[in-house]
């Protein structure tokens, strides 16, 4: 223990365990076990346990803390639980303190995805409740579990909210700068059905592994089409296979089926439905005998706030600002739950901690970056809430 609340708090629950499981599935539901106890038997108390005792339930394993006196507008903070990464960590539930280039660090799987900033909405309730600040509205800490692509759990929250926010923070890892957008993407599969064989005898048509490779090169000419038209600030959709998968695998024998999974990314206004019927269009003439099917599978939609609609921003800006110097802001590379709260209208924008390790060995926080974001999420709510 340091007697520093958002650093303890980090520690603490960067020692429980909140990872998706290693292996092929790489989704994890809401109600997974894992979640379960990480949300109702350690984030709920933590709440509870500095006095943020005003709970909504939420479906799908959520809840928010709701914080203020309901009569202005309204903000969300919102801090996700699933971790995705960092997944051979050699001692990823330490939750030690180390110091590196004479700088103290946290460590612990999910640190600079979720849990600091976990801690940071922690520590904003606990000091909103010890030093009673007033706030003219309603702040919603709430807590997501999406971990499967979808909106499926941000739906579900501003479904079951009281109010509609009129400014939604993803807290994430974007290095201090406002992500003010996203592309989308949807995985589309392409599934292809042929003739199994021996290699020493292969049909003369439905060789599964010829019209994958016909497929492959109808969809380059399709990512080029895609590449032509450009948003500003998001740059271009792309239609790019990630996954090519045979089966049966066995000696000297030609593949009877083959799956192609396609990542479709996606700017506003393209529909996740009629990206997926493009490709089945584009690739009917390129059966080789085969039987092709395609179908759109797990998507996330874009997001973008405009320019003349940033102003929503100003209070994050100017708290930053404050802080660190000039805002910064940016797009997001991939792709992220912002489209979710977007696609009701509803300003969204990513923002938090840099991430500084490596995607698959440790991760680790600076102990001065957590406080620099608990400092920042305490300066925007009581600029956005002033009373």
């Amino acid at each position: 223990m340091t007697g520093e609340y958002v650093v303890d708090a980090l520690a603490a629950l960067a020692r429980v365990p909140s990872a998706v499981p290693l292996g092929a599935e790489t989704l994890i539901a809401p109600d997974h076990p894992t979640l379960v106890r990480y949300v109702q038997d350690h984030l709920r108390p933590a709440f509870l346990e500095v006095g943020a005792d005003d709970i909504i339930d939420l479906p799908l394993n959520q809840f928010a803390v709701r914080l203020g006196d309901g009569r202005g507008p309204t903000l969300a903070l919102m801090a996700y639980t699933p971790t995705q990464h960092h997944n051979l960590m050699a001692d990823p539930w330490s939750g030690d303190i180390r110091t590196l280039d004479g700088e103290p660090y946290l460590f612990g799987q999910g640190v600079t995805q979720n849990k600091a900033h976990q801690a940071c909405l922690l520590d904003l309730a606990r000091w909103i409740v010890a030093e009673n600040v007033p706030l003219h509205g309603t702040l919603l800490l709430c807590v997501n579990n999406e971990g499967r692509s979808s909106h499926d759990c941000s739906r579900a929250i501003l479904d079951a909210l009281p109010k509609t926010p009129d400014l939604v923070i993803q807290l994430f890892c974007t290095g201090f700068e406002v992500s003010i957008g996203n592309r989308g993407r949807v995985d589309v599969l392409v599934e292809i059905e042929g003739r199994t064989a021996h290699s020493s005898a292969p049909p003369g048509s439905g060789r599964v592994i010829d019209t994958a490779a016909d497929v492959v090169v109808k969809l380059r000419e399709l990512d080029a089409k895609a590449q032509s038209e450009k948003h500003p600030e998001l740059g271009h959709e792309q239609v790019v296979p990630y996954l090519v998968s045979y089966e049966p695998l066995a000696p000297h024998t030609l593949p009877g089926s083959a799956r192609i999974t396609v990542d479709r990314r996606l700017l506003p206004g393209t529909d996740p439905e009629d990206a997926a019927l493009e490709i089945a269009q584009a690739l009917k003439g390129v059966a080789g005998g085969c039987d092709i099917a395609v179908r759109p599978g797990v998507t996330m939609l874009p997001a973008y706030l405009p320019p003349e609609r940033r102003a929503v921003l100003d209070a994050l800006d100017g708290a930053i600002r404050a802080r660190l110097g000039e805002p910064r802001h940016t797009v997001y590379g991939g792709s992220f739950d912002a489209g979710g709260p977007a696609e009701r209208g509803i300003p969204t924008v990513m923002f938090g901690v840099p991430e500084e390790g490596d995607l698959l060995g440790d991760d680790y926080v600076r102990l001065s970056a957590v406080r620099d974001e608990a400092a920042i999420l305490r300066d925007t709510v009581t600029r956005f809430l002033e009373a």
